[in-house]
């Protein structure tokens, strides 16, 4: 996608100087949203935050034919309010799950239960191929570079506007896991825009990857991987499997996206067959345990850092019932391997731009495995 950056001078901006603004996090149907207003009066939305795209976007009120809705939950439009602004450009982003079509606006963003204030640009959608988001929009975290046409990623402007405490945005994801028998659970996760609260919800410091420049999206390159086993008291991990690519940490994301030529390598460490799972076979939840393990190093060569996961913790449950889980890595056709949600799930994540001036960025991400009172809880 050609670069496209336009910070806008903004007509309102509110806030007490130097805020840290935190926003509850919602499950829907294993959708993560948190809720901000637009327009004048504001009208609530609900949006996925997604650190793998930039764009801020919401449907249009109008658009039904042309955005179906299979989700089973209802969607609030957006229409131009008495600050609301239509910048007359049109533009198409392409994501992974699904795409986009409309026009760019700008109107005041509100954080709800908060006094910050600001004229914030985004895409009114008038065509959308995502028919199952239990969303109203998405809310894009990344760079304002691969943003919608004449839009700026949110967290961008509020940094441009000198509405934030630190460069830094903060996520925990929360304990509330979607199932079957209980697809709204009650949730605990917390969006900080400003700041982070790993001294509440990390077990040990924030450990700190850098992220790949120009800067687009959060990533950075993965080193290895390594399985672990654990039976009859006897313990084993096999050679480190040294991989080519990069990860991209993607909250938009469910699963662990693997380049096809390396998935089977990546079972290969697991317990779990790979072939049976390509024929058909629905791997019992089960079958994740604590007797087996992966680690994942990720960084740059001398700097890489290494996290651990029990088996249980790589665990979706509902692949068509609650006694079966999804499988843990799904193959695509790329050589950069997605790492999405429920991995992210089990750590305190935080992503620190080093400066306010786009100029001096200095993008890391730190992630620290969480206590266990805040692990997430099928």
């Amino acid at each position: 996608m050609a670069s496209r950056f336009l910070l806008l001078v903004p007509a309102l901006a509110t806030a007490a100087l130097g805020s840290v603004l935190d926003l509850d996090i919602k499950v829907r149907n294993g959708y993560r949203t948190i809720e901000v207003d637009l327009g004048t009066p504001g009208g609530p939305f609900d949006v996925l935050y997604d650190t793998g795209s930039s764009t801020l976007w919401v449907l249009d009120s109008d658009c039904t034919t042309e955005c179906i809705n299979v989700s089973g939950y209802p969607r609030h439009g957006y229409n131009l309010t008495s600050t609301g602004v239509n910048l007359g450009v049109n533009d198409t982003n392409e994501y992974t799950g699904g795409s986009i079509s409309g026009y760019a606006a700008t109107d005041i963003f509100t954080v709800p239960n908060t006094n910050v204030s600001y004229r914030q640009s985004f895409a009114v959608i008038t065509d959308s191929t995502w028919t199952a988001l239990a969303a109203d929009g998405f809310l894009g975290l990344a760079s304002s570079s691969i943003a919608f046409r004449n839009t700026t990623a949110p967290f961008e402007q509020m940094m441009q506007d000198g509405l934030l405490d630190k460069p830094r945005f903060g996520i925990y994801q929360g304990s509330g896991v979607s199932t079957m028998a209980n697809p709204n659970p009650e949730n605990n996760g917390v969006f900080t825009f400003g700041g982070s609260h790993e001294d509440t919800y990390a077990e040990g410091e924030l450990q700190w990857m850098e992220m790949l420049s120009p800067f687009e999206i959060y990533k950075t390159p993965l080193m290895g991987l390594q399985g672990h086993n654990s039976s009859n008291g006897q313990n084993w991990s096999s050679d480190v499997l040294t991989l080519y690519g990069n990860a991209i940490f993607d909250t938009g994301a469910g699963s662990i996206n693997v380049p096809e030529d390396q998935i089977d390598d990546w079972y290969a460490l697991t317990p779990l067959n790979y072939s049976a799972i390509s024929s058909g076979y629905r791997p019992l939840c089960s079958e994740f345990n604590e007797t087996w393990s992966m680690s994942f190093t990720l960084g740059f060569y001398g700097e890489g850092v290494t996290f651990n996961l029990t088996g249980d913790q790589l665990a979706v449950p509902g692949y068509q019932d609650d006694d079966h889980c999804f499988p843990p890595f799904i193959p695509w056709g790329s050589e950069n391997t997605i790492i999405g949600q429920y991995w992210l799930s089990n750590f305190y994540a935080a992503f620190d731009f080093g400066s306010f001036d786009q100029e001096s960025y200095d993008i890391h991400v730190g992630l620290a495995p969480l206590k266990k009172e805040y692990l997430p809880k099928a």
